[in-house]
């Protein structure tokens, strides 16, 4: 039986240099929210970033943000994509994302990160820096565990390199109880709230490369992933359903939910003549950083002219990196990644983020005329 398709969308708190009251960026983000939750999308996101003078994503505390967003639907299930682990204490997060796992009534999905942005886990926790991988690698999993265990001991006695609970000196008024011994020195601690989902919230891990997906089934954690399309994916599914087999698990997931551009306009030439520019823009920015190779297919050379002259758009278009076209055009390429990757979740990013009737338009064609045709023939 396949699983549920599941739909959500990521919504980024683009500023772009600062142009914006930020005021406004919230405003906007609640009217987004909203809108998602009356159309009936399944899942809406939130990333978690710092120090962002150049107004990609303000997001700086998704925890207590989404509260307030939250608070403003019913039923749609919410969602942080990626809580920079690192830069938290484990146990203020645990409490945190318990928190709000109460106040929105069990609707919350969390994804961890080590951090991308060197400029952010530097200044936060310069010991997490990922130049020393192995080392960046034993702190997220340190914090991980204790995150976990936050929400499953009670009372909780934890020792680790970096982290001690209780610790050795915590005394507590009142006679002897669980977390007391008979001269009242603790003997562990209570952690309240626990999350309303029992076992907490669905952990998910935002990789893109084998030894992510590998560590992902290793820890227990469900994956979404961006650039990885066709070959690239299958094969990272497949590392992941064989580490946990291997580990003696059931793998959490079929395949990995994919992140994707999103932009739905009435044709195909309109929806391409609004997005190409901003989709030219990211790739030329992204090939900077990592190159072309993480746009294609498995076995294509980057250094073949004919990639190399092809038009950014098409490149991203024709390897299945943009869900952008007519209700129609859309439809069919999410069949597509359904068909031939095994999707069940799609995470979509809306492209001209801050062009309200760009995405509000896209929200609604999606809810109306591309999901009701892609469920329809997903599931009978």
């Amino acid at each position: 039986m396949r699983t549920a398709l599941r739909v959500d969308l990521l919504h980024a708190l683009e500023n772009k240099d600062n142009r914006r009251p930020w005021h406004e960026v919230l405003e906007q983000a609640r009217r987004r929210f909203a809108l998602a939750d009356e159309l009936g999308i399944d899942g809406i996101w939130i990333g978690e970033h710092h120090f962002d003078h150049m107004g990609v994503d303000q997001s700086p505390n998704p925890a207590l943000l989404l509260a307030d967003l939250a608070s403003r639907t019913s039923r749609i299930r919410i969602g942080i994509a990626a809580v920079i682990l690192p830069a938290w204490h484990p146990i203020r997060l645990a409490e945190d994302l318990a928190m709000l796992d109460q106040m929105t009534g069990g609707r919350l999905d969390v994804a961890l990160s080590r951090g991308i942005l060197q400029a952010e886990i530097v200044n936060l926790n310069a010991e997490a820096d990922r130049s020393d991988d192995a080392r960046s690698k034993a702190i997220f999993a340190e914090r991980l565990g204790l995150l976990r265990a936050a929400w499953a001991q009670d009372p909780l006695r934890w020792s680790s390199e970096r982290f001690e609970y209780p610790h050795p000196d915590t005394k507590w008024p009142g006679g002897p109880s669980k977390y007391t011994d008979e001269n009242g020195k603790a003997t562990g601690m209570a952690v309240i709230p626990r999350p309303r989902q029992p076992g907490g919230p669905s952990l998910y891990s935002v990789t893109d490369t084998t030894g992510g997906f590998v560590a992902a089934a290793q820890q227990g954690l469900k994956t979404i992933t961006w650039f990885p399309t066709r070959g690239v994916l299958d094969g990272l599914n497949t590392a992941y359903r064989a580490e946990a087999i291997r580990g003696g698990g059931t793998p959490l997931q079929d395949s990995s939910a994919v992140l994707r551009g999103c932009l739905i306009a009435p044709t195909d030439a309109e929806a391409r003549e609004l997005v190409e520019p901003e989709v030219t823009s990211s790739f030329e920015y992204i090939k900077k950083v990592r190159g072309i190779k993480v746009w294609l297919d498995e076995g294509e050379d980057p250094d073949d002219p004919a990639i190399q002259a092809t038009a950014p758009f098409d490149l991203l278009f024709e390897r299945d990196h943009l869900l952008v076209g007519s209700p129609d055009t859309v439809a069919e390429k999410m069949l597509k990644a359904v068909r031939e990757n095994n999707a069940s979740h799609f995470v979509l990013s809306p492209s001209l983020t801050e062009n309200d009737l760009c995405v509000e338009r896209t929200m609604l064609l999606l809810a109306e005329e591309v999901l009701p045709k892609v469920r329809a023939a997903v599931h009978g």
